[in-house]
Formats: structure tokens, sequence, C-alpha cells
């Protein structure tokens, strides 16, 4: 089924309470082409051709090491807090961190990232 076969059917609710593979196969390809290449918010169906337009917009990644016993410079477990825009179109804000043990580590990052949610939970509420 080409792409004008599919838009009109479901326009014109000739899909509802079907499930066919043929339905699903044109489904995805409209899914597909929706969706172009970079975009932060993605077109998906769902059971009984739901359509969500879906995204995360921010997202924190971290990464820590643990300390190294052959090195002086890397004798404490550190690492790097970074916010980012969409997955990892832009970085914009890294915070590096460093703690002697694992629970020192796990403490002051979820201090630290429990500051940065209160910071972009305020900014998008001024927004809207």
């Amino acid at each position: 089924m080409d792409l004008a076969e599919f838009k009109n059917k479901l326009d014109n609710r000739e899909f509802w309470g079907e499930n066919t593979k043929e339905m699903w196969d044109a489904a995805y390809k409209w899914q597909e082409e929706a969706n172009g290449e970079d975009n932060l918010i993605k077109w998906s169906w769902d059971c009984g051709l739901k359509l969500d337009y879906d995204g995360d917009v921010c997202r924190i990644s971290s990464r820590f090491y643990p300390p190294h016993k052959s090195s002086a410079e890397y004798g404490k477990y550190h690492g790097t807090i970074t916010v980012m825009i969409g997955d990892a179109i832009e970085d914009i804000h890294e915070h590096k961190i460093e703690a002697k043990t694992l629970d020192e580590i796990q403490k002051i990052a979820e201090e630290y990232v429990s500051k940065i949610l209160d910071k972009m939970h305020n900014a998008i509420r001024s927004v809207f």
C-alpha cells in the first residue's frame, strides 16, 4: 500500500478495528518519512493506530571513574555531569566532581543533579 492510500484510509476511518501487516508496514513507512533525521520530537504509532508525537528535550548524562590504584592523579572517584539538549545535540552545561568514596560521589552527584532539575523546572515554568 502506498502512503497516499494509507493516509486516505486512515483519514476516512477505514482502518478502524484492523490490525494487518500491510497497515502497520504503511504506518511505519509514514513514521520514518515524517521523522526525518534529527528531530528532537518524533512521531510514533501506538496500538490501534494512536499517534504519538513525543521526545526528550533535555537530558542529563554522567560518567564517573573509580580511583585508580597506580595513579595519584586519579586516586579519587572523578567524572562529569553534563546537561544536553536532546540526545547529545548540544551540551549546555558541564560540571566536574571528585570524591573519595562511592557513597560520597553518589551524594554529591544526586544533590547537584537535584539543583539542576529545580533550575530546569523553574525555567520551563517561567516560559509557560
